[in-house]
């Protein structure tokens, strides 16, 4: 059960998740922002409350992914662009090594995530990256393979364990996909009117099924 610390920041991460998706809608950039860089603050709050298990590379992940959230606050510069590629590309490092510190053995199951890997990178040098400015492409390419590895090493460990945490993280991992997919469509190739609250509403859903995987596995 949660804790009544638990109930408190969930409900305060869900409201402030709600409250920055109606801004990004409506289009109210001071609202946008001031929610923004609440949310993973109060995901992290959520973490540290319900899970028994304390893991320093999963704070990590979301202090760098907070650092990522404001970086991209001013991402129509392109130093503060690439600034929030390197914070959300060492986030995806510390998740990596959140998953895989504990199954430090190789398996031939890898194979299925190495193998889809591969495809999506295909995906990334044909459909995305040719729209993205030439200073931006090996770094975008570098953080596209960092950020596949998150949602391919939850499947990894969910073909190898078959624990329904890995399962939600694995989905975690997509919606952080799509929401790149989706960002770099806005930034690079034609804007649309509500491209941004796509963009947010997969990201968070894509960081609280990270977060509620690693949860679940630290028990509560």
């Amino acid at each position: 059960m949660l804790s009544v610390l638990g109930i408190v920041f969930a409900a305060l991460f869900l409201i402030d998740a709600a409250l920055h998706l109606i801004a990004c809608y409506r289009r109210y950039p001071k609202m946008r922002g001031a929610t923004k860089v609440l949310l993973m603050p109060l995901l992290c709050a959520l973490y540290l409350a319900c899970s028994k298990e304390f893991r320093l590379l999963v704070v990590l992940a979301l202090v760098f992914g907070w650092l990522g959230d404001v970086f991209l606050l001013f991402k129509s510069r392109k130093i503060f662009m690439l600034l929030g590629i390197c914070s959300f590309a060492f986030g995806h490092v510390f998740y990596v090594g959140a998953f895989l510190s504990g199954y430090p053995s190789l398996h031939v199951l890898m194979l299925i995530p190495i193998a889809l890997c591969a495809v999506w990178m295909m995906f990334v040098r044909k459909k995305l990256l040719p729209y993205a400015p030439k200073s931006l492409r090996k770094p975008g390419f570098v953080y596209a393979l960092l950020l596949s590895l998150t949602g391919l090493s939850a499947l990894y460990l969910l073909l190898l364990t078959q624990r329904l945490p890995y399962l939600i993280a694995f989905v975690g991992g997509l919606f952080f996909m799509v929401s790149d997919t989706i960002l770099t469509g806005q930034q690079y190739r034609r804007e649309t009117r509500h491209g941004n609250f796509f963009v947010m509403l997969t990201y968070i859903a894509a960081q609280l099924l990270l977060i509620l995987c690693f949860i679940l596995l630290g028990g509560n």
